[in-house]
């Protein structure tokens, strides 16, 4: 009979200067299975943090990093702005939300939104995103999962590496959305709610 050992449990905490190489790391590798971003950036540590960033946080599992998410504020889209019903100024977009595909598949994205949404519940900010429209988008499935509404969609401002303007979805987050938690139901174990 083997001893028994919880799982470890992940945390999510903000993100410090000295995460950026880590985070890099994992972006690398995300770009190189999944093409997110598009393009790689040729500063990725700068690119984590944009000039707007209000906040971003980690997800840390096992010790190791195991995502990302930024929370930007200036969002000048006019169709975001009016679905959210709210000023630009009392909105902030998800940004830069990706998990380290050895880290997968134990809701560490889900994680990061729910700290993100309750971010932005403690400040009074809407939140809005826009995504990449891709078929069997786990990303896509995850958003609508968690609560937020497909609000409509337009060509990106930006083209990829082949010349190609990708089409984005875009999503607000309801002021009351009823998404999924997750919550510790004993030592070393969560659940999903």
């Amino acid at each position: 009979m083997g001893i028994w050992e919880p799982q470890s449990v992940a945390i999510v905490r903000l993100r410090g200067v000295d995460d950026l190489p880590a985070c890099v790391k994992a972006l690398r590798e995300v770009h190189r299975q999944d093409g997110y971003p598009t393009r790689w950036p040729r500063d990725p540590a700068g690119w984590l943090s944009p000039t707007s960033l209000v906040a971003a946080w980690i997800a840390v599992d096992g010790g190791s990093l195991g995502g990302h998410i930024a929370l930007v504020a200036g969002v000048d889209d006019s169709l975001l702005i009016a679905a959210a019903g709210r000023p630009a100024s009392e909105l902030a977009a998800v940004s830069r939300l990706f998990v380290d595909p050895t880290r997968r598949g134990r809701r560490l994205g889900q994680m990061l939104l729910n700290t993100v949404t309750e971010y932005a519940g403690e400040h009074e900010l809407g939140l809005v995103l826009d995504v990449v429209d891709e078929t069997r988008s786990a990303a896509i499935a995850l958003y609508e999962r968690l609560g937020w509404r497909l609000v409509g969609q337009r060509a990106a401002g930006w083209m990829t590496a082949a010349g190609v303007r990708p089409k984005l979805r875009l999503y607000v987050l309801p002021k009351n959305p009823s998404p999924l938690t997750l919550s510790p139901p004993g030592p070393g174990k969560a659940t999903l709610n």
